[in-house]
């Protein structure tokens, strides 16, 4: 692992923008989407569509023929399939095609290290274009507050190093974005609208 002492703000940018999948949400980012190589925070209370979001900025990549690996924390792959067929989002086909590639694990499974090691051994296997991690916040639990700051800030320098472009969900309660999350933010992640104002709206 990097030490968090040898990281720094020098990656590279793009101008080009890449869109979510969700029509209203893309005219609400001025109609074209997240910049790509950012990380986005995407905040929301229980049930609110966190990763009915995130599986269609997935799918919407995959279309364009880009690789995507979703971690998830909160639920078996098969699980987010069934419930995404359920709303007319077919991921199986990118599934079969090799374009998503699902790598579901408990948050207790391992400690915060070997999470991190394990999604970048499986980011550099699969070169992916866009990264999901759903929910960032169920990792925080596995240990304290400057590790998990940590932890975040090496997988998103990881990642804007490569360009790639990452979208976070994180679990919210009563409205407010739990503390783990707040670390989340100081790790160089880039607040997206949060889903219950989308709803709202919507």
């Amino acid at each position: 692992m990097l030490p968090i002492t040898s990281l720094g703000l020098n990656h590279k940018v793009s101008r080009e923008r890449i869109v979510t999948g969700i029509p209203r949400l893309d005219a609400m980012l001025g109609g074209r989407g997240f910049f790509r190589g950012s990380s986005i925070l995407l905040t929301g209370t229980p049930g609110t569509g966190k990763t009915i979001v995130a599986a269609n900025f997935a799918q919407a990549a995959c279309r364009r023929g880009e690789r995507v690996p979703f971690f998830s924390f909160d639920g078996s792959p098969n699980q987010i399939i069934r419930n995404m067929h359920s709303i007319g989002l077919r991921l199986e086909p990118l599934v079969k095609r090799g374009l998503l590639r699902f790598h579901a694990a408990r948050p207790s499974l391992y400690g915060l290290e070997m999470h991190l090691a394990t999604i970048f051994k499986e980011i550099a296997a699969f070169q992916p274009h866009v990264v999901i991690v759903d929910p960032i916040t169920s990792l925080m639990d596995a240990g304290t507050d400057s590790e998990c700051k940590g932890m975040v800030t090496r997988l998103i320098d990881y990642l804007k190093g490569g360009q790639v472009t990452s979208l976070f969900t994180s679990l919210t309660q009563g409205g407010h974005v739990l503390q783990q999350s707040q670390s989340a933010r100081h790790g160089a992640l880039e607040p997206g609208p949060r889903v219950p104002d989308f709803e709202r709206r919507h």
